[in-house]
């Protein structure tokens, strides 16, 4: 009996310890830089990083992130899709300033001015000059050319248009698109599917 006891004590430790996460295995520092050779460090406090490389890690307060992609940024061929959520790269709990963006978050949740952004998750407030790609938005979203989710809550305002398969809220563009929405469209052209709402523009579609 205090073999087999003995035994599976012996694989509980060995499950444990290869269950752990990196998580586990990072300092977490007020000030840190990005991004680093060895595993990045979580962050309650300020980061500064330069070119959108980081590891898995949260930052809690203030990101400032420097990165000269923004020039080659309108070249891409195609547009940058919304990473899965085990794919994404950087938790930011606070202020989030770019001089161009992320393209691979986890999540984004607070307030975040940048030139572009695409995260798994956006909560809050968040302002971009050329788009903002997101699985998951909620809260204020404004951009220079378009908004697009999967799932949405909230406002969306973008110059171009806003294209979600699921919206609760308010969509403000010269062109709005929705598999399904519940609120409010604005713009110069308006579709959905199917909607429990109201379209304000110059041609309205709907299911």
């Amino acid at each position: 009996m205090k073999k087999l006891f003995l035994i599976f004590n012996l694989f509980l430790g060995i499950t444990f310890l290869f269950s752990q996460n990196s998580d586990s295995l990072r300092k977490t520092k007020f000030i840190s830089f990005s991004p680093k050779k060895n595993l990045s460090d979580n962050v309650n406090g300020i980061n500064v990083g330069v070119l959108d490389a980081y590891d898995g890690q949260k930052i809690n307060g203030f990101n400032l992130q420097f990165n000269p992609i923004v020039i080659i940024y309108p070249l891409l061929p195609k547009a940058i899709p919304a990473p899965e959520k085990d794919n994404g790269s950087v938790v930011i709990n606070g202020l989030h300033l770019s001089t161009s963006g992320t393209t691979d978050a986890k999540e984004v949740n607070g307030v975040g001015v940048s030139m572009y952004h695409h995260a798994f998750a956006t909560n809050g407030i968040s302002v971009n000059f050329y788009n903002n790609t997101s699985k998951n938005l909620n809260g204020i979203h404004i951009s220079g050319f378009s908004n697009n989710t999967d799932a949405g809550n909230g406002l969306n305002v973008a110059f171009l248009g806003n294209y979600a398969e699921n919206f609760n809220g308010l969509q403000i563009g010269l062109s709005n698109d929705a598999e399904n929405l519940k609120g409010l469209q604005v713009g110069l052209f308006n579709k959905t599917n199917k909607m429990k709402g109201l379209q304000i523009g110059f041609w309205n579609k709907n299911g």
